[in-house]
């Protein structure tokens, strides 16, 4: 469920230039998906990505995160982006990532660097990555 999730909107994207028209004013399943589990899409919130990587593409995986990383850190709706690597499951990874708000996850899942990486990286992984949601206590 959630690899169509990661793959609906970025895919859409980069076919040809009328369906990129079109995919662009359609909202994203991922951050859709987050809206509805935030009461107030300003607020900044974490989420967590957990990925397994099928053996042997671990290094092509972390290859593939090198330019999004440092180009989502970059982004103004962004407050952390990091790639961490479970040393007793070595093919597990999990995405730490925070955004101000809905607006600056919005912005990261439009951007190509991501786009390109979603394409790259979901194909490396066995089964659907897991995203769970965090907000700072009220």
């Amino acid at each position: 469920m959630f690899r169509a999730l990661f793959l609906a909107a970025p895919l859409a994207l980069l076919v040809a230039t009328g369906a990129q028209t079109r995919a662009a004013d359609e909202e994203n399943p991922v951050v859709k998906m987050i809206k509805g589990k935030l009461k107030d899409e300003k607020k900044t919130f974490a989420i967590l990505v957990t990925f397994k990587v099928k053996a042997g593409n671990e290094k092509k995986f972390e290859e593939a995160f090198a330019p999004c990383l440092t180009a989502t850190r970059k982004e103004p709706g962004c407050i952390a982006y990091y790639l961490n690597r479970d040393p007793d499951a070595p093919n597990t990874y999990i995405m730490y990532e925070s955004f101000k708000g809905i607006p600056g996850l919005e912005a990261h899942m439009k951007e190509k660097h991501t786009q390109t990486l979603l394409a790259t990286v979901i194909p490396l992984c066995e089964g659907d990555p897991t995203i769970k949601v965090f907000i700072v206590p009220e």
